[in-house]
């Protein structure tokens, strides 16, 4: 009975909607609305109707920028995700934000990819010593690792990382920060990784972070 009532007051696209909010953790209300490809009154109409069936909280965690939606455990059952809770964190928002901005410029560009989100990722983890990539792109048949990285790690667990992705993907792409750009690309000088690509950081909708 719960089911059919939360088809009756929220549509399947409301629900599509959801499940990819969940994959992501969680995600900020303008990008949803670039998810959606509506207005900000459009994303706000839809967050109210989520609100109502208690599928998702909407929290304003930073001071001037725009709210978190978080699925709530019923939204993610409702969506067809099996996933826990997530409790947004300050140290990590800025990572599941830039992420999921790589996400919306990666589908933008290339909409036949499959992007394998890093919740999924986590359930095939062969061992608690393996990195986990930020996300896996499937597209013609190659699988691409991504690598979202917003702080400069040490040379020696960049390099680390970089070897194990190599070995277990076809490809890996790194979205960075200036700081960590540099640093990937002084690794990559010496051209041991032909599959590594470094990109900068996307803007949200649309450009690149300078």
């Amino acid at each position: 009975m719960a089911g059919t009532a939360v088809e009756t007051l929220v549509s399947r696209r409301d629900l599509d909607a959801l499940g990819w909010v969940g994959e992501q953790y969680a995600v900020q209300a303008d990008q949803l609305g670039l998810f959606l490809d509506c207005t900000p009154r459009t994303v706000q109409r839809l967050l109210s109707r989520l609100r109502k069936q208690r599928l998702v909280e909407v929290r304003r965690v930073l001071i001037g920028e725009p709210a978190w939606v978080i699925p709530t455990v019923k939204g993610l059952r409702a969506s067809g995700l099996s996933f826990g809770a997530w409790r947004p964190t300050l140290g990590l928002l800025a990572h599941v934000a830039a992420v999921t901005d790589v996400r919306l410029h990666v589908q933008s560009r290339s909409p036949d990819s499959e992007w394998v989100c890093e919740r999924l990722l986590a359930r095939e983890k062969q061992s608690p010593q393996e990195h986990l990539a930020d996300a896996v792109v499937l597209l013609e048949g190659r699988r691409i690792a991504i690598e979202v990285e917003l702080t400069v790690k040490s040379k020696r667990r960049t390099r680390a990382i970089i070897d194990e992705l190599i070995g277990r993907y076809d490809a890996v792409l790194y979205y960075c920060a200036p700081g960590p750009q540099r640093l990937v690309s002084e690794l990559a000088g010496d051209g041991v990784w032909p599959s590594l690509g470094i990109r900068q950081l996307p803007e949200r909708g649309g450009g690149v972070r300078r």
